[in-house]
């Protein structure tokens, strides 16, 4: 293996977001093979996620954070390019997709060609996936161009032995990121049983919008590409665990339908302080950012805020861990905009601006200006993860845990 794609294979396995992974997966493989666009399927209940793509003729330069949330599929069979590499296991290098025989079984869909203007020529199609195990997914590389033409050419078969060797290393990469999701989704189908509000998807959502303030917030200060992405992906999966605690609530709290009364308000502020204690011995390297979000994330800039039922521990300003003060922006927004039964859902524009007027008081008002930067961002988190509106109807009337 070329010295260059083993450090690489090195410095990647330091991630852990899958979204970046993969980024840097097509970035490489295109370096490669000198790709024009390129695509990453993943495959997700029995179907194919448009996960992640890079085209520089029609959208030039890095989108990793639009496509994160993409709600794109197709089916799970033979009929498409990709869907036959996922459910084969079998490389496809094709010169020239117009002269695809008619008995084969997969065909190439001419109609994002048609709609965009781009053509589509070679195409070598690989999929990802560990020793002889199922497909995690595919990825498929588009126009390896020619360096003194610059038109598509075949992709060689040096090119498609070096992204064979790559793939082959990334999807062990994916799979052990994968464990370790598993790990997380565990202990928030845990939460979801005790509590209606805490679903997984309220986890993803939070998180997702806690990873991109801190793009923002990182990218502002001038902080490196490289340390914004390793930080991000530790941050999005420490928050996805920052109502864990809610396990050690009572039910008749949890469930109650109606206003909690003080005794219970104070009872149920107790779950941060009960999440870190959770997290304390949670394996893994995002166990200290972890739980310092459980206990930290309903701190307020005022110093007004709580880790359990007392006023013992509160914090003010710059104490407050930054991602703490990150995940109690990214949650109060998801409480507000996300349907109860006690409230309709508040429309984007009008709890970014109400999360604005707590600037300085609640919330960090250097994070409170980095809302700018992801409002692009939040329909398609809102849409890749949107709420069971069934199972939220029947939820008591006031949000103290995941509200104001």
């Amino acid at each position: 293996m070329p010295d260059r794609l083993v450090e690489f294979l090195e410095d990647i396995s330091g991630y852990r977001e899958e979204s970046t992974v993969l980024d840097r997966i097509l970035t490489k493989a295109r370096e490669i093979t000198r790709a024009d666009a390129g695509t990453i399927f993943l495959l997700e209940d029995e179907s194919l996620v448009f996960a992640y793509s890079q085209n520089d003729r029609l959208s030039p330069g890095c989108e990793t954070r639009l496509h994160t949330y993409s709600t794109l599929r197709l089916p799970l069979d033979e009929y498409s390019i990709a869907g036959y590499v996922a459910v084969t296991g079998r490389i496809l290098n094709l010169p020239d997709v117009r002269g695809i025989p008619a008995k084969a079984p997969y065909h190439f869909n001419k109609t994002l060609d048609e709609r965009t203007g781009f053509v589509t020529v070679s195409v070598l199609a690989l999929p990802l996936r560990v020793n002889s195990a199922q497909s995690l997914g595919v990825m498929q590389l588009i126009n390896s161009l020619d360096p003194l033409t610059h038109k598509p050419a075949p992709f060689t078969k040096n090119m498609e032995r070096a992204c064979r060797l790559l793939v082959r290393e990334v999807a062990g990469i994916l799979e052990r990121n994968a464990a370790e999701r598993k790990g997380i989704y565990g202990m928030l189908r845990m939460a979801a049983i005790r509590d209606p509000f805490e679903t997984g998807l309220h986890a993803e959502r939070v998180g997702a919008m806690a990873a991109e303030l801190y793009h923002g917030w990182a990218a502002r200060r001038g902080y490196s590409q490289a340390a914004i992405s390793r930080e991000k992906n530790r941050l999005r999966l420490a928050v996805m665990l920052h109502d864990i605690g809610k396990v050690g609530v009572s039910d008749l709290i949890l469930k109650k339908k109606g206003r909690l009364n003080p005794e219970e308000i104070l009872a149920m502020r107790e779950h941060a302080r009960i999440g870190a204690a959770i997290l304390e011995d949670y394996p893994g390297e995002i166990a200290p950012l972890a739980h310092d979000i459980a206990l930290h994330h309903h701190q307020r800039w005022d110093g007004k805020g709580y880790i359990s039922g007392s006023s013992e521990g509160r914090l003010a300003g710059e104490a407050i861990p930054l991602g703490a003060r990150i995940t109690a922006l990214a949650d109060v927004f998801d409480a507000l905009v996300s349907p109860r039964c006690y409230k309709n859902p508040w429309v984007f524009e009008a709890a970014l601006a109400h999360l604005r007027e707590e600037a300085g008081l609640y919330f960090d008002p250097e994070l409170v200006a980095c809302l700018d930067d992801v409002c692009e961002i939040l329909p398609q988190i809102y849409a890749r993860f949107p709420d069971d509106r069934e199972l939220l109807s029947g939820s008591r009337e006031e949000p103290e845990g995941d509200g104001l």
